[in-house]
């Protein structure tokens, strides 16, 4: 296997689902990873637009090349020029150095444009000169260097609507989404939940030097049942916490089990649905106690039903001494 086959290996497995929605997407990611299209990855925020747009570049013939990124929102006016072009010692105060651009640090490979949509309208015709002729121009200096750079952008804002709204350039617009791609949230991706958070889980033990932590039942049903508004990086946050919160207890030899509550802050509560259905989880409008109550309380029901009504083995499951689940169902009013 030569080097080129080992990174395209190495990149497709790293986004990790076996959804219809991420197999789409690789698939889309293949077909277009070998072209010179221009890609714009939109998605929500979380979804993971970075990792896929370094599996394009990963996965296409400028892999030994630079990928260099750019966040788009961090730039202000005044250094966009000098960021994305370079400058000339002495071409504004504080230059005290000549400085290559990012389009030239990335010649011969990718410039990942992160956050794109968040350039003001008056810096979008600076960039798009640059994308029609691949040229670029020194800050404080005429002379004109052509670079050999593939572009990728990603944002999580819906460009056509920006268009419309006269807050984005409609030629800057069609010139950046030659090919679009678009990463599902997690919500989308039916039966990848686990998958994530088993991955996340097999990082955080090795960091944590917990190599027998394991997610418990309920701990995997309260994260299916979750409806993850920040997508993957929420899900990573999540089983991060968990595995802290559950490495106390294997210390003490307590278990070796990360349970719901090891999990989220604020446990969700279900809304708009029976308990044991699949309605959607949501904090609006409720108290954190409220929140919180009535997580606790449509979980020990399931984990009661479950066990047919054998209080001890419910408390075990759920990782509660028996004194404590006593007080809770009186507290909760569950009889």
């Amino acid at each position: 296997m030569t080097l080129e086959q080992v990174g395209r290996v190495a990149a497709e497995t790293r986004l990790i689902g076996e959804s219809v929605a991420m197999q789409t997407l690789r698939q889309d990611l293949a077909l277009v990873a070998d072209s010179e299209l221009t890609v714009l990855v939109a998605g929500e925020t979380g979804t993971g637009k970075e990792l896929v747009a370094q599996s394009v570049h990963e996965q296409s013939c400028r892999a030994s090349a630079p990928f260099v990124r750019v966040n788009c929102a961090a730039l202000s006016e005044g250094v966009l020029e000098s960021e994305l072009f370079g400058h000339e010692r002495g071409a504004f105060t504080g230059a005290s150095q000549r400085r290559e651009g990012l389009f030239q640090r990335a010649h011969g490979g990718t410039l990942f444009l992160d956050e794109v949509g968040e350039l003001t309208l008056s810096a979008q015709p600076k960039l798009l000169r640059a994308l029609q002729c691949g040229e670029v121009q020194r800050v404080g200096s005429d002379a004109v260097h052509t670079v050999n750079v593939r572009v990728i952008a990603a944002t999580n804002r819906d460009l056509e609507q920006e268009v419309a709204a006269g807050r984005f350039r409609e030629d800057l617009y069609h010139r950046l989404s030659v090919y679009p791609l678009v990463v599902p949230p997690l919500r989308a991706r039916d039966g990848d939940v686990i998958r994530l958070a088993e991955h996340f889980l097999r990082r955080q033990r090795c960091r944590c030097g917990v190599r027998d932590l394991r997610l418990a039942d309920c701990a995997r049903r309260a994260l299916e049942a979750a409806s993850w508004p920040g997508n993957v990086r929420e899900l990573e946050h999540v089983i991060a916490r968990g595995v802290l919160r559950a490495s106390l207890r294997c210390q003490r030899r307590d278990g070796l089990e990360i349970l719901a509550g090891d999990l989220f802050v604020a446990p969700p509560c279900r809304v708009d649905g029976p308990e044991d259905g699949g309605a959607e989880l949501s904090f609006a409008g409720v108290s954190l106690r409220e929140a919180t109550d009535s997580f606790q309380a449509g979980l020990i029901r399931q984990t009661l039903r479950r066990h047919k009504g054998v209080r001890a083995a419910a408390a075990r499951e759920l990782g509660v001494d028996r004194g404590n689940f006593t007080r809770l169902l009186q507290r909760l009013q569950i009889s």
